[in-house]
């Protein structure tokens, strides 16, 4: 056996006298046992931080109520600073309480797109149609409606009170509801038809008389709806236990909570000691989430195709795409485990998830790809140039994009003189004679470049691919995206 080196060996050869530990062995592995339950649940806890920094940051910019939708008029820019928005499509955002405003009616009208996450970033759980499907999060297209419009009812779990006739009753096991709507458009010159989509839902309480619907319009408000990595991490989250029930699924996580001094009901008061520590451990953990998305290329299963860099959501059987290896809870299918690298690796850079987005139905749903390296497999870099060949017809029947995002933030590159990181089919993409596209990342465009998108040197940069409405070429593994590759 190896013998343990530096801090690991201070830990391991902490001096036991007679089966007792020294005063000085007593107080380093009691604040080691304190870091590192601190580390476990910060990164625990990243699914529901994720959703709720978001929440508090929009609150900020639109206000707070069931009513109230932030709505990304003009698409999202980096000047909104949350994980991995997609700037070409029109978002619309709720937040809402049920224990503020009781069960929630959504009156969805057709052609809507749209999903509902509790604030642990599960999908709400919906009806079962014809005995045969159990429907999760989705609403509209993806949805029991089906893109007909409808009624959905949100209830909190246990509910057992009246129904609308004809409503999709879903259940959230948290008081928070995340109510997120896609608007389409079929050209960047016209969003119109994307916010008039989104503008078309109503959301109202099943009970008392409804406040009129509010739609905020926020592409030009600066937003910070980042999680923090610091010890006010802790403090978030002590915030959001206290305005939830219990969640009794993870009876251990909840006494790792309550031994870093986090209670349902209690004070959360940490020692300016405590607060160090929990300092050094969000830091700690924040870094060990972005490693695992940073190498997800290494991880098995991980990558879309063996000879390519760009990795999956949720993991998928390299040798049939119509299967996802892992639920909407990051769950292997096989053994039941949660998969933590991956769930990591989605929450310390994405948001958002339902069973429309991790479906493998021909053109339903969508599929996405991240990219953290290059085809040498060395880390993007923002005073790097790169190039990356896709070839002709990507197949998406709705549409398709390549995005840069900052490998910090996971927002948006915001390079000077740059509005949108991105780069999609509704624009008018040149291509070339064979109809491959190319398009180049880097601080400045090559010569003769047709596509090219802005990086900042000094920052690390990934990208994410996405297919909406995915068609049999992909599935069939007949598509590949092509790698970045360094040019420069």
């Amino acid at each position: 056996m190896t013998e343990p080196s530096g801090r690991y060996a201070v830990l391991a050869n902490a001096t036991l006298e007679g089966g007792y530990p020294t005063p000085e062995a007593a107080r380093t592995l009691r604040e080691e046992a304190f870091f590192q339950r601190a580390v476990q649940t910060w990164l625990w806890a990243l699914p529901a931080m994720n959703m709720f920094a978001m929440k508090k940051g929009h609150e900020q910019t639109s206000g707070v109520g069931y009513n109230v939708m932030a709505v990304y008029e003009q698409r999202l820019k980096p000047n909104t600073v949350i994980t991995t928005p997609n700037s070409d499509v029109i978002y619309g955002l709720t937040f809402a309480d049920l224990s503020v405003s009781g069960p929630l009616v959504i009156d969805a009208p057709p052609k809507l797109q749209a999903l509902m996450d509790d604030f642990w970033h599960r999908p709400l759980v919906g009806p079962d149609i014809d005995g045969i499907r159990t429907f999760l999060g989705d609403v509209g297209i993806p949805g029991p409606d089906h893109g007909k419009g409808g009624t959905y009812l949100i209830v909190p779990e246990g509910y057992d009170g009246e129904v609308p006739d004809g409503a999709f009753v879903f259940t959230s096991r948290t008081n928070g509801v995340f109510i997120f709507v896609r608007g389409f458009f079929s050209s960047v010159e016209d969003l119109a038809p994307g916010v008039a989509a989104i503008e078309g839902i109503t959301i109202r309480p099943l009970h008392g008389e409804a406040e009129p619907m509010r739609f905020e319009h926020v592409s030009d408000v600066a937003a910070d709806a980042l999680f923090p990595h610091d010890a006010t991490y802790f403090d978030l989250l002590d915030e959001f236990i206290q305005g939830e029930a219990i969640d009794t699924v993870d009876p251990y996580m909840h006494g790792m909570l309550a031994a870093i001094g986090i209670r349902k009901g209690g004070s959360f008061a940490p020692s300016a000691r405590e607060r160090e520590l929990l300092d050094h451990a969000a830091v700690t953990a924040w870094k060990m989430a972005k490693t695992d998305a940073a190498e997800f290329d290494e991880y098995p299963r991980a990558r879309w195709w063996e000879d390519r860099r760009w990795v999956a959501h949720v993991l998928t059987n390299p040798d049939d795409f119509m299967h996802t290896l892992l639920d909407e809870q990051w769950r292997d299918r096989e053994t039941g485990h949660t998969d933590v690298v991956a769930k990591a690796h989605m929450f310390v850079n994405h948001y958002s998830i339902s069973t429309g987005m991790m479906t493998s139905i021909v053109g339903m749903g969508a599929k996405y790809g991240n990219a953290y390296k290059d085809s040498a497999g060395d880390y993007l870099r923002g005073e790097r140039t790169y190039r990356i060949d896709l070839p002709p017809n990507p197949p998406a029947n709705l549409f398709w994009s390549i995005t840069i995002y900052d490998a910090e933030t996971a927002s948006g590159v915001a390079a000077e003189g740059q509005e949108y990181p991105s780069l999609n089919g509704m624009n008018d993409v040149p291509l070339n004679d064979d109809g491959s596209i190319t398009l180049f990342v880097g601080p400045n465009p090559p010569e003769g470049a047709k596509n090219w998108l802005k990086s900042v040197p000094g920052r690390g940069w990934f990208s994410l691919y996405r297919f909406y409405g995915p068609k049999q070429e992909f599935f069939d593994r007949a598509y590949t995206v092509g790698d970045f590759v360094r040019v420069d």
